[in-house]
């Protein structure tokens, strides 16, 4: 019988064990797709920084949130070989290494980062929520997104906690509310794209039934169609937010694997949206909600003869850039 070669410690950390390092492959993943979206946002937007004044500011801003990503990466896989190589024969085995180590330069680089990373994309859903509900009215605009605002400060302050506890862990906050910062920060930053993804979607769905109202399906499915309006709510990552509470909240390991789907999916989400605005397919603030007021693309694009058997011509004021 050959010799028993594996972990020494109990069953349930080297489960822990085996989700982190899962953790640091799905980022990698992401981290990729993110990077062939960044380059192709980067592309459009230069092509087209002329001819829209927000594109440089949009260029910026993903470039920001790309660097973010690289040093969240980065930090991540210089940890993982912190804990399984460097220092794999610690007490308590990788995972004891790794709970001792939380206060390490490696750590809070990567989580910083993560935080800024996080909030600054939670902020542009915001953005876009205020976008989307302003075709309604300036103030229902500015009235929705109190609420996710308001969440997004309790998130920040969270975090602020937390960095705090794990900086000083012989404060009166950390010790065991280290965790508890943590996991409130999660719950915060993901529920606050949950209520913008439901908002915008509430908001999108009620176009779309006014718009079909006025145009023919196939030319409503222009402006209102299915992926479209999965791709402005970013509802992929709500979804995998809500997974990730879920398996948070009963105390599963595949919480953690699941959080660093979370934050590549809502990167993943961002790219997508700024692409459509750098097509001019993304939702703006002028984009008309009154059906009536819509002059249909498929009249010029049909040559449908006016009243007086004229071909109308009439270009289209539905503003979808």
């Amino acid at each position: 019988m050959a010799p028993y070669n594996g972990p020494q410690e109990p069953a349930a950390i080297v489960t822990l064990e085996r989700y982190f390092l899962a953790t640091d492959f799905i980022y990698g993943i992401g981290y990729g797709v993110q990077g062939v979206l960044y380059f192709i946002c980067t592309r459009y937007l230069w092509n087209q920084r002329k001819i829209r004044r927000i594109n440089m500011f949009m260029l910026a801003y993903i470039t920001f949130l790309f660097l973010m990503s690289t040093i969240v990466e980065v930090a991540q896989a210089h940890r993982t070989q912190l804990v399984f190589i460097e220092n794999r024969n610690s007490p308590g085995g990788p995972w004891g290494y790794f709970e001792a180590s939380l206060g390490g330069t490696s750590n809070i680089l990567g989580q910083t980062a993560s935080v800024v990373l996080l909030l600054m994309s939670e902020l542009f859903m915001v953005w876009r929520c205020w976008v989307v509900w302003y075709s309604v009215s300036r103030w229902a605009a500015y009235a929705v997104v109190i609420f996710p605002s308001l969440m997004l400060v309790g998130s920040v302050t969270a975090s602020g906690l937390y960095f705090f506890s794990l900086m000083h862990p012989t404060s009166v906050i950390a010790g065991a509310h280290t965790a508890n910062w943590s996991r409130s920060y999660y719950t915060l930053m993901l529920g606050t794209n949950i209520v913008v993804t439901a908002l915008i979607l509430t908001r999108l769905i009620a176009h779309r039934r006014a718009v079909r109202k006025s145009l023919t399906p196939k030319h409503a499915g222009e402006y209102t169609s299915l992926i479209a309006m999965l791709i402005e709510s970013a509802a992929f990552y709500s979804l995998i937010g809500a997974g990730c509470l879920i398996a948070t909240g009963v105390g599963s390991p595949v919480g953690q694997p699941f959080v660093s789907f979370a934050i590549s999916t809502q990167q993943i989400s961002g790219y997508l949206i700024i692409a459509r605005l750098a097509h001019g397919e993304g939702w703006k603030k002028t984009t008309m909600s009154v059906p009536s007021k819509i002059v249909m693309r498929q009249v010029s694009r049909s040559g449908t003869l006016g009243d007086d058997g004229e071909d109308s011509g009439t270009a289209s004021i539905y503003d979808r850039a």
